[in-house]
């Protein structure tokens, strides 16, 4: 890597030069919509630091901001811009969706060392940058996440692929904290990203590799920092932020940040509250940790910005391979009025949601002698959908039914937003009973990545028996093949 001191106006106009490359990728006489990848570059603004050879904190200086430039290879297609940066972390740095020109993760303005010391992190320090990406063998951000991961590309017509890999050859050293006790596991992560020509999604492909003859306990995660909606270069989630997870309940560390019990309330056991209040970015008074509890099930998971309706979902198998969720944010204020030209202040304002092997942090998951554990985790852009009740990799659907009292009828709602674009499709709602059912209406139409495909009808009530029902959705292909489908419970009253 090559770092340059930014003392002086004409290299803050550099930087913001490299920032408009990253954001809007300009390279000329090319069509928008095709598949590519190519070299690029990104700036990283931090406070100085120097590393030891075991990559332990050496030196800092608070007073100076240096820029470090790492080379990218960025990934397009029609509907997304993809940054990756496999010389720090081997992350996925940057998601732009073209059909609104906002970004999707985080980055941050200008990284800081914090925790040196502090017995936290497996170096003994951090400093936060932003993206998705793996951290392994080890919990709290790993050992890889500051080194240079190796990449590979795999090209056809219609898909893009870039594998980035590590090894962990890494002996412990006597700096590093002794709670990070895995050692040198000599396990291999691969973390292959793919882009595909006519989809509007990005798909990582984990796998973990256990090169040796006996069992190993590690922990793996994936550590996403979500933002979306941003405007590039400027990215950021909103107090009305909400972290919408299928989930009932929360195990809190209310014992280091008591504010979180008292914010969500509902308390169901020792640590473990109702989810409602902490899925809201702007309740949260402070920074704090929390996990799904028991563990997530459903498939799905992700963050919408609610000033511009634009979220970000990650879709994976979580119940076979990456059953918990991690909760952490700075807090809302600390994040939002942070100084980020303060050294050692790492306060910013964006949402980490992290999927792991295991439940919690220092709690391990195990692979056999010789195994190899491989899954996939789809990124997918939203526009337009307040809340999700159903997502696959197809579509996301949203259900809701409202009673007139004064008029004596229902209307059902409907909105899916797929990940089919431009392709025609049917979304069809009915009423079923134990005894009774009732097509509601049916309608097609053609995958917008912009918007939205809405579908309401009321009914007066007399139109049903009176029961307990299901509202339920089916999405459909031209071909008749079922894309989702969910339900939700109505009761018709006499």
């Amino acid at each position: 890597m090559k770092r340059n001191r930014i003392l002086t106006i004409p290299g803050l106009i550099l930087f913001i030069l490299l920032v408009s490359v990253l954001s809007f990728g300009i390279i000329s006489g090319e069509d928008a919509g095709e598949l590519k990848i190519y070299d690029s570059t990104v700036t990283f603004r931090h406070f100085d630091y120097q590393v030891n050879p075991d990559n332990t904190m050496k030196a800092y200086d608070s007073s100076a901001i240096v820029a470090t430039v790492f080379q990218t290879k960025v990934i397009e297609n029609r509907y997304l811009k993809v940054t990756l940066l496999p010389e720090f972390g081997g992350r996925i740095l940057s998601i732009i969706y073209k059909p609104t020109g906002h970004e999707q993760l985080y980055q941050n303005p200008i990284g800081t060392p914090y925790g040196m010391k502090g017995g936290s992190f497996y170096y003994d320090w951090l400093m936060v940058y932003g993206g998705i990406f793996p951290t392994f063998p080890e919990p709290e951000h790993g050992k890889t996440w500051c080194l240079p991961w190796e990449s590979k590309i795999d090209q056809s017509e219609d898909r893009i692929s870039v594998a980035m890999s590590f090894t962990d050859n890494i002996a412990t050293v006597a700096a590093v904290p002794r709670k990070f006790n895995k050692g040198k596991t000599e396990m291999t992560c691969i973390a292959t990203v793919s882009v595909i020509k006519d989809k509007p999604y990005v798909k990582l492909n984990i796998k973990l590799v256990n090169n040796q003859a006996k069992v190993l306990n590690y922990e793996y995660w994936t550590c996403t920092t979500l933002a979306p909606g941003s405007e590039p270069g400027n990215t950021a989630s909103p107090a009305n932020s909400e972290m919408v997870v299928p989930i009932k309940q929360i195990q809190v560390k209310d014992d280091w940040w008591p504010w979180m019990g008292w914010t969500e309330g509902e308390i169901i056991d020792n640590h473990v509250f109702g989810y409602k209040n902490l899925a809201i970015f702007g309740n949260w008074k402070d920074m704090g940790i929390a996990y799904a509890y028991p563990s997530m099930e459903k498939e799905w998971w992700g963050v919408i910005n609610h000033e511009n309706e634009e979220g970000i979902f990650r879709i994976a198998d979580n119940k076979q391979f990456t059953p918990g969720l991690k909760f952490w944010t700075w807090g809302y204020k600390q994040g939002a009025q942070a100084d980020v030209g303060e050294f050692g202040n790492s306060a910013r304002p964006y949402i980490e949601l992290w999927s792991g092997n295991s439940h919690e942090f220092f709690v391990n998951a195990k692979i056999a002698a010789n195994e190899a554990k491989s899954w996939d985790e789809y990124y997918i852009p939203t526009v337009g959908l307040p809340k999700v009740t159903f997502a696959n990799v197809n579509a996301f659907l949203y259900l809701d039914t409202v009673y007139d009292k004064k008029k004596k009828e229902y209307t059902f709602h409907a909105k899916t937003f797929t990940t089919h674009p431009g392709e025609k499709m049917s979304l069809a709602l009915r009423l079923t009973g134990a005894k009774n059912n009732y097509d509601l209406t049916s309608s097609d139409f053609i995958g917008d990545p912009s918007k939205p495909t809405s579908v309401s009808i009321s009914k007066p009530a007399n139109t049903f028996k009176p029961g307990k029902y299901s509202f339920e959705v089916i999405l459909k292909s031209a071909s008749g093949e079922s894309l989702a489908q969910t339900n939700i419970p109505v009761e018709v009253k006499k």
